[in-house]
């Protein structure tokens, strides 16, 4: 009779011990599926669209032949902003724009919530040979809006994806961007 008991406790156990081990497989497995979905949505992010009066500019409006030497044709592209540090307390702003474009040969363009705020060419600065950085002047076009006022940056990059628009001098705001296209 002990025996009986036994074996309908033990099989009783071994029962729950299954249950047990099934539950937590599917536990484990509906949280693996959460998981990728998080990971899988977070990265479908909507299209960056940049306004069409940017690409009415004629890539030849400003210069006819490229501007930037070999080294720093990778300013083109669609920069994302993520970080404006600096000005007289060093702390800096919120970012009142979304991206910063650049397109050949030399077209600049601040866009926010898919409107073109300012267009203009980005020039050159004369080259100081004490100074290897590229240096570059925002310079308005005239039929554009005015938004950036802080027209001198000199151009540094972190890898081939963070590109940093630094002041030369005191007091002034430093922009950092992260490529997205």
């Amino acid at each position: 009779m002990q025996l009986l008991i036994l074996t309908l406790t033990d099989t009783f156990y071994t029962e729950k011990i299954k249950q047990n081990d099934l539950a937590m497989k599917l536990s484990k497995f509906t949280f693996i599926l959460f998981i990728l979905a998080g990971i899988f949505t977070a990265c479908n992010e909507d299209p960056i669209e940049i306004p069409q009066v940017l690409d009415e500019v004629e890539s030849t409006r400003y210069f006819n032949a490229e501007i930037f030497s070999e080294q720093d044709l990778k300013i083109y592209g669609t920069w994302k902003i993520f970080d404006i540090s600096g000005g007289i307390h060093g702390s800096g702003y919120d970012p009142d724009f979304d991206y910063l474009v650049v397109k050949k040969v030399g077209i600049y363009g601040f866009v926010k919530d898919n409107s073109l705020l300012e267009y203009g060419k980005m020039v050159p600065a004369l080259w100081n040979p004490n100074d290897l950085r590229l240096k570059v002047d925002f310079e308005k076009d005239e039929h554009s809006g005015s938004f950036f006022s802080d027209r001198v940056k000199y151009v540094h990059y972190t890898g081939n994806d963070t590109l940093h628009l630094s002041s030369p001098c005191c007091d002034r705001f430093n922009y950092h961007f992260e490529r997205v296209k």
